[in-house]
């Protein structure tokens, strides 16, 4: 038998990683974070618990990585030069890679929304997340402004709305939408948005 290259290593240290995530993951929601021991992450993953601690300090350390994987998959789909301006494109392609995401991995959000809305966590993830998101919120209000609106705040609340409104049909009701059409309808109603308070303002005048 030849022995294991480097490549093959890496392979199975993250496959074992992600597997104390996905675990931790499913009982952090149903028995509450502070409920759930490493112990019990490990009897429920089958593997011992020092070799979680190769992987991750602690407890916090695993949720910190799930929470950090969850933020990065959304949010970095939202600059993809990282020149900090938000174009047309990238918008567009911000609401498609956001629902592709919910879409194929559903199972995961619905745990971590579980997660997240448990007081304690959701203090937390508010606080260590606080910076970048108002960085979020800069770039889409600039990207409102860009496109004509004269309601930017308003839009960007209602655009907001309608982006979880689009994943929570997808965790939701799968059989009754078609995820290209909820992804289309998502993307129409928010430029859709944006220019009837456009047009609406000019009538006004």
């Amino acid at each position: 038998m030849c022995p294991r290259s480097s490549v093959q290593f890496e392979e199975i240290r993250q496959e074992k990683k992600q597997l104390i995530m996905d675990v931790a993951l499913e009982l952090f929601a149903e028995n509450g974070f502070h409920a759930t021991s490493i112990s019990q992450i490990a009897k429920k993953a089958k593997i011992s618990k020092g070799l979680i601690y190769n992987y991750f300090e602690s407890k916090n350390d695993i949720l910190e990585e799930i929470t950090r994987w969850a933020f990065d998959n959304i949010y970095l789909q939202l600059d993809f030069n990282r020149d900090g301006i938000l174009t047309k494109d990238e918008f567009i392609g911000f609401i498609k890679a956001t629902i592709k995401s919910v879409d194929e991995n559903r199972q995961f959000w619905k745990l971590y929304f579980a997660l997240v809305f448990q007081p304690q966590i959701l203090e937390s993830y508010a606080q260590k997340y606080t910076d970048k998101g108002l960085e979020i919120v800069k770039m889409l209000h600039e990207f409102i402004v860009s496109q004509g609106s004269t309601t930017p705040e308003k839009d960007l609340v209602a655009i907001s709305f309608l982006l979880k409104g689009a994943t929570l049909i997808v965790l939701t009701s799968p059989h009754f939408f078609l995820t290209n059409d909820i992804v289309e309808d998502t993307i129409d109603a928010c430029f859709r948005l944006i220019s009837n308070n456009k047009n609406t303002c000019h009538h006004e005048m």
